[in-house]
């Protein structure tokens, strides 16, 4: 499956999974919207970018894998997107976690810092 496929094969099951958790989903018409779904958690509405990723652990790295976000194409700031969900083909779920702002990348694992992440549906 080409980038493009995968891409929006995330998009729609990742708001698959927020709507099975009774969470309203609205997704833009156009492809060049910064965020690829808001959710509306009954709290607020949350801008989420979502990613996917088909990597794998290096050596010795000891089961993380290192994710980017950002590309030379668009900049995700603050205030522009909440959250990035990010699919890990290698984990087999959801890191779903605020944008702290000038994010290149994140480092995903199920040991460590970024766990708590891990098919975190809270928005919070």
């Amino acid at each position: 499956m080409d980038n493009n496929k995968r891409g929006c094969l995330a998009e729609y099951l990742f708001a698959t999974e927020c709507m099975k958790r009774e969470f309203e989903v609205s997704m833009p018409l156009m492809d060049s919207s910064l965020y690829d779904c808001i959710i509306d958690n009954g709290k607020r509405l949350v801008r989420v970018q979502i990613k996917s990723s088909i990597k794998v652990p290096e050596k010795d790295r000891h089961n993380s894998v290192h994710i980017p976000l950002q590309n030379n194409k668009r900049n995700y700031s603050k205030d522009k997107i909440d959250f990035f969900a990010v699919w890990s083909d290698y984990f087999k779920g959801w890191f779903i976690f605020p944008n702290s702002g000038g994010m290149q990348s994140i480092r995903v694992s199920l040991t460590g810092k970024n766990k708590k992440f891990f098919n975190n549906f809270a928005f919070e």
